[in-house]
């Protein structure tokens, strides 16, 4: 009985030998065979760096001072490469109004003072205004509409105060673009 189960046992290991062997000659050749599995774990050798290495001979306040002069550099060069940012901010926002200011209408060639207001008709949704120019040229207003020689929109047209009132970019601090309001009144009575 003993030895008819060492003879099993013998039977079985050679099977699973067989089977081993034989799965492995029907395995792809071309087939990479993976690597470790630890190996991508081991973190990456630093190359050695002898400028890292403090020198031993060095005199703590001359390492100090060295320090000191580094810092001070490093200083100079943040605030040399804030004044080239702010440098080109300035540039960016004069350029941006320099381009607000492009006459594209008859009526961006008109001071505001040069026009007077003649109506403001309101319709259900919508309010409009009419102004003239010395000659007697009359032109519509709406909002948006580009008006005056600095660039100025028309921001909103108020009925019941009789006036329209104009946005007129201007720089601030030479840094940003602001608006200011400007306004022409209807006059108390209108001349023909």
């Amino acid at each position: 009985m003993e030895k008819c189960s060492k003879i099993l046992a013998r039977g079985i290991i050679s099977a699973i030998c067989l089977l081993f062997f034989a799965n492995g000659a029907l395995a792809d050749p071309a087939q990479k065979i993976p690597g470790p599995a630890y190996k991508d774990l081991r973190p990456q050798k630093q190359p050695f760096d002898p400028d890292r290495i403090p020198d031993p001979f060095l005199s703590y306040l001359v390492q100090r001072g060295q320090q000191a002069k580094a810092r001070a550099e490093d200083e100079k060069q943040k605030q040399l490469d804030a004044e080239e940012k702010m440098k080109k901010e300035k540039q960016a926002a004069a350029e941006k109004l320099k381009e607000l200011l492009i006459v594209r209408t008859e009526l961006q060639k008109l001071a505001l003072s040069q026009l007077t207001l003649t109506a403001i008709v309101q319709a259900e949704d919508m309010t409009w205004a009419m102004v003239r120019d010395p000659k007697g040229r009359g032109f519509v207003l709406k909002k948006g509409t580009p008006i005056g020689t600095k660039g100025g929109v028309v921001h909103r047209i108020v009925r019941n105060e009789k006036k329209v009132i104009i946005k007129e970019p201007y720089l601030e601090n030479e840094l940003v673009i602001k608006y200011k309001d400007v306004e022409i009144k209807l006059p108390d009575q209108v001349y023909e």
